[in-house]
C-alpha cells in the first residue's frame, strides 16, 4: 500500500556538507574574507575532524593571509627580504666551498639554514639532493661516509603568487602543486588529494597544467635567480640547476629564455661601467659583486689570470681588482699585472690589488709597480667603492 522510504546515506550527506563548506570558504578567500573561510573550513572539520582536504584547506587560507598583511607590518617581524636573499647567497656560498672540501655534513647544515630562512625553497632542495648524490658517489669510490640530508618534516611553502584567475580554490590548488612538487615528483596518494580537490572545485585538466607549469617555471626562475646573485654560475650551481631541469621537463631552449630574462632583469638600471674581479674564492666574490651591483657596476668575473687575459681580448673592462696569489703553477697578481700593461689598449685601466699579507715590502712594490690600490682582506668594502668611485666617477 505505501511505498518504501528513501534510504539516506549518512557518509553521502557529510560528504556533500563538507564540499558545500569548502566551495564557500574558496568563494570567501576571492573577496579576501579570510575570517569567513576560515570558520567555513572550522564547519566542514566539525563535522569529520579527520578530514585531510579540510584541514590542508585550513592550512593554505592561514599562509594566504599572512602574504596579504601589509608591507609595513611584515617588514617590523624580522629581517627585510633583501637582507634574507643576502644571508641565503652567503650560505649557499659557504656550503659550495665545504662541498669543494667534501665536508658534505657542514654543507648540508649551511642548506638547512636555508631551509630556516626559506622554508619553500625548491633550490635548497635540489641543492641537498646534488649533494646526497655526491655523497653516494665518494661512497662507492670509498672516499667517505655521511648520514642523509637535513630536510624539515615539514615544509611551508612561501613567496607564493595568484594565478590569473581571481578563484581562491585556484589560489589553493597552486599551494598544493607548489608544496607536492618540492621533492620533484608527485606521489599516488598526492596526485589523489590533488583530484579530490579538482572534483570539489571544478578545475578543469586545462588549469591544473596551466597552473602546474606555472609552479615549475616560477621554482626554476627563483634557483636561476639565486644562482645569477654573484654575477657568476658555478660548476656545482649548473648541475644543481641541471637537475631541476630535468625535474620539471624544462628544455634547453626554455632554460635558456629564462637565463637571459634573469640576467637581464638583474642587470636593471644601465650600469655605470664594467669591472673585472679575478679571484677563485667564491665568498669574496660574492660579496664584491653584491656591493657593487648594488650601486649599478657591471661585474664580470674570472677565477684564474690566465682566463681574465682571455676575457679581456673579448670585453674590455673599465677596471680591474685581481688577488696576488692564485694556485700552484698558475699566473700570480704581478705577472697578470705586467701582461695587461703590455697591451696599449689595456695599460690605463685602473688596477686594484687584493692580498692576505699586510708585508709593508709588497704594498711598497705593487705601488711602485703603477697599481692604483692595495687591499688587504678581509676587505673594506667601503673603501673598495670609495677607490672605484673615485678612479671611475671622476674621469
Amino acid at each position: 500500500m505505501f511505498g518504501k522510504k528513501p534510504s539516506v546515506d549518512p557518509q553521502g550527506q557529510e560528504k556533500e556538507q563538507i564540499s558545500k563548506f569548502l566551495r564557500q570558504a574558496d568563494e570567501l578567500v576571492r573577496v579576501k574574507n579570510f575570517d569567513g573561510a576560515l570558520n567555513a573550513t572550522r564547519k566542514a572539520l566539525a563535522i569529520d575532524p579527520k578530514h585531510t582536504l579540510a584541514r590542508s584547506f585550513q592550512q593554505r587560507i592561514l599562509l594566504i593571509q599572512k602574504q596579504s598583511e601589509p608591507v609595513e607590518e611584515a617588514a617590523s617581524k624580522g629581517p627585510s627580504p633583501e637582507e634574507v636573499n643576502q644571508r641565503i647567497s652567503l650560505l649557499f656560498s659557504a656550503a659550495e666551498q665545504l662541498i669543494g672540501k667534501r665536508e658534505y655534513q657542514e654543507a648540508l647544515t649551511r642548506i638547512a639554514e636555508v631551509y630556516q630562512l626559506e622554508p619553500g625553497s625548491h633550490y635548497a632542495r635540489a641543492y641537498s639532493d646534488r649533494i646526497e648524490q655526491l655523497i653516494m658517489e665518494d661512497d662507492q669510490r670509498g672516499i667517505s661516509k655521511f648520514g642523509k640530508p637535513i630536510i624539515p618534516n615539514q615544509m611551508v611553502v612561501q613567496n607564493a603568487s595568484s594565478p590569473q584567475s581571481e578563484r581562491g580554490s585556484l589560489m589553493m590548488y597552486e599551494e598544493m602543486l607548489k608544496e607536492y612538487w618540492f621533492d620533484g615528483k608527485i606521489s599516488p596518494e598526492e596526485e589523489n588529494e590533488l583530484k579530490a580537490v579538482r572534483d570539489i572545485f571544478a578545475i578543469t585538466t586545462e588549469e591544473h597544467k596551466t597552473i602546474e607549469n606555472k609552479v615549475k617555471l616560477e621554482s626554476y626562475i627563483e634557483a636561476l635567480r639565486l644562482a645569477w646573485k654573484d654575477g657568476v654560475i658555478s660548476e656545482m650551481e649548473r648541475q644543481v640547476l641541471d637537475m631541476m631541469r630535468k625535474r620539471y621537463s624544462i628544455t634547453a631552449d626554455e632554460h635558456l629564455k629564462l637565463e637571459d630574462s634573469v640576467r637581464e632583469a638583474k642587470r636593471g638600471t644601465k650600469p655605470k661601467a664594467r669591472i673585472l674581479v679575478v679571484t677563485a674564492d667564491k665568498e669574496l666574490l660574492a660579496n664584491i659583486t653584491r656591493t657593487l651591483q648594488q650601486r649599478h657596476y657591471e661585474v664580470v668575473h674570472a677565477s684564474r689570470a690566465e682566463d681574465a687575459l682571455h676575457s679581456m681580448a673579448k670585453q674590455i673592462p673599465e677596471l680591474i681588482i685581481s688577488e696576488v696569489i692564485f694556485s700552484a703553477g698558475a699566473m700570480d697578481g704581478f705577472e697578470f699585472f705586467e701582461s695587461v700593461q703590455k697591451h696599449s689598449s689595456l695599460e690605463n685601466v685602473p688596477f686594484f690589488f687584493l692580498a692576505e699579507t699586510k708585508n709593508q715590502n709588497i704594498i711598497r712594490a705593487a705601488l711602485r709597480m703603477g697599481f692604483d690600490l692595495y687591499l688587504t682582506k678581509p676587505v673594506d668594502v667601503d673603501l673598495l667603492v670609495a677607490g672605484v668611485d673615485g678612479r671611475l666617477l671622476a674621469k
